[in-house]
């Protein structure tokens, strides 16, 4: 999105006067590989704290991109336990102890984060040993989501809530600093609990996906995949209900179709702004949205 001079100058001047939110796109695609679409993980930061929405593959190549040093990442939420949301993990845990984080890392998520976390000290122990003496290195420590927890030094408050992702045990996040919200929908088909939290919100990060009528009418693996996602339908029901006022599409399952195509008959019904979320992709919320890093 292009911005002409003059409205970036008027932004920048208005900076003071509301606290600027920012979200980077560190990762927007889905299991499958894609060096342009690495795994689901979104950084949000403002001007005392980062956190991070799931760590999917590759987390720590873009957050070297973007020039961050982990020192500042203490809290990280996973919305389920389907390994392209956390295979990242390890590597993020590993690698931030490299670079001397002095700091532990907390990991808030679902039913068997716990194990999960657990699992992994176990498999890199011997990595650890060789490295760090004694106890002297940065810890993951792990919380289930329904276990009662208080950050007070946390100025982002993000409110867990579940959503509809089939089978497995799986969560939305609803991000509050000041006056301004961010929801991320998480993997999940239509949601009255993504409705209810995103009511209201600055910018909806909704998940969605989209097949042709041949491809889905001929693949059961497919119709039953779509059965725990969103729907273009489903998503404009959602929006029409929400009407955030801004929509962004991320970690989109699209088979056989462009997302102009799903753009396309998205405005056929719904008049609000939507766009579709690509990694690297930065916006700064404050007292207007701006949007930077689109077509790298």
């Amino acid at each position: 999105m292009i911005r002409c001079l003059l409205l970036l100058i008027f932004f920048i001047s208005n900076v003071s006067a509301s606290e600027v939110l920012n979200i980077t796109f560190l990762g927007t695609g889905t299991p499958r590989p894609n060096l342009s679409k690495l795994g689901p993980s979104i950084l949000i930061k403002n001007k005392t704290e980062e956190i991070l929405l799931d760590v999917g593959r590759g987390v720590t190549l873009r957050l070297n991109q973007v020039g961050n040093d982990y020192s500042k990442i203490n809290n990280i939420y996973i919305s389920h336990l389907h390994y392209d949301h956390i295979v990242g993990l390890a590597d993020f845990w590993l690698t931030s102890n490299l670079w001397q984080k002095k700091t532990d890392t907390n990991i808030y998520g679902p039913n068997g984060i716990r194990d999960f976390c657990s699992g992994i000290e176990k498999s890199y122990l011997k990595d650890i040993e060789y490295r760090y003496k004694k106890n002297k290195y940065s810890k993951i420590k792990c919380y289930n989501f329904r276990e009662i927890f208080n950050n007070k030094k946390s100025t982002l408050e993000v409110i867990s809530f579940k959503n509809s992702h089939g089978h497995v045990d799986s969560y939305g996040f609803k991000i509050i600093s000041g006056d301004k919200i961010i929801v991320y929908s998480g993997d999940t088909t239509f949601s009255d609990n993504v409705i209810k939290n995103s009511k209201n919100s600055d910018i909806l990060i909704h998940e969605i996906i989209a097949s042709s009528d041949k491809l889905f009418k001929n693949n059961k693996k497919l119709q039953q995949v779509t059965s725990t996602h969103t729907t273009i339908s489903q998503l404009i029901r959602v929006l029409d209900i929400t009407k955030p006022k801004l929509t962004i599409l991320n970690h989109a399952l699209l088979f056989g179709v462009s997302e102009n195509k799903v753009l396309s008959e998205i405005k056929k019904k719904y008049n609000g702004k939507v766009i579709f979320a690509e990694d690297l992709m930065s916006i700064d919320l404050g007292n207007e949205i701006n949007i930077f890093n689109i077509g790298k």
